[in-house]
C-alpha cells in the first residue's frame, strides 16, 4: 500500500508558506508596538541654513573702492576684481574722454582707460 501524505489544511505547501509569511508578519507588528520611542528633547539639531550673498542694490557702487587699481594696466580679472570691491552689477570700460550711453546704470562701474591700457577713473553710473 502506498504511503500517503497527511491530508488537511496545514499539510498543503502552499498553505505552509502563507501561513509561515502571515505568522512571521503578525510578530513583527506586535514586536514593534511593544516597543517604547527614544526620548528626543524638542531642540533644534540641524545645522543652519546656507547664508546666500545678497546682490548689491543700486546705491551700494562705491567707487572710491577702487582706487587701488589707479595706474595699473587693465585686465579681465582685475576689472571683475573692481566691480566686486565696488558693490555694483556690472563693469564697463571707456576711453578717457569719451562719452558714456545715454542709459545710465548707477549700479555700473565705470572704467576709464588711456591708450597705453592704463586705468585713469573708475565711478558709477
Amino acid at each position: 500500500m502506498p504511503i500517503l501524505p497527511p491530508s488537511g489544511f496545514i499539510f498543503f505547501p502552499r498553505t505552509r508558506g502563507i501561513l509561515a509569511a502571515a505568522v512571521c508578519a503578525a510578530s513583527m507588528f506586535i514586536a514593534g508596538c511593544q516597543t517604547q520611542p527614544e526620548f528626543r528633547p524638542l531642540t533644534s539639531e540641524a545645522p543652519p541654513p546656507p547664508t546666500f550673498v545678497t546682490v548689491p542694490s543700486e546705491e551700494t557702487c562705491q567707487p572710491a573702492q577702487a582706487r587701488y587699481a589707479l595706474g595699473q594696466a587693465l585686465d579681465p580679472l582685475l576689472l571683475e576684481q573692481m566691480r566686486t570691491r565696488t558693490g555694483s552689477k556690472s563693469a564697463r570700460t571707456s576711453a578717457v574722454g569719451a562719452p558714456l550711453p545715454v542709459p545710465a546704470d548707477p549700479a555700473r562701474l565705470n572704467v576709464d582707460v588711456d591708450p597705453q591700457g592704463r586705468i585713469t577713473a573708475a565711478r558709477c553710473g
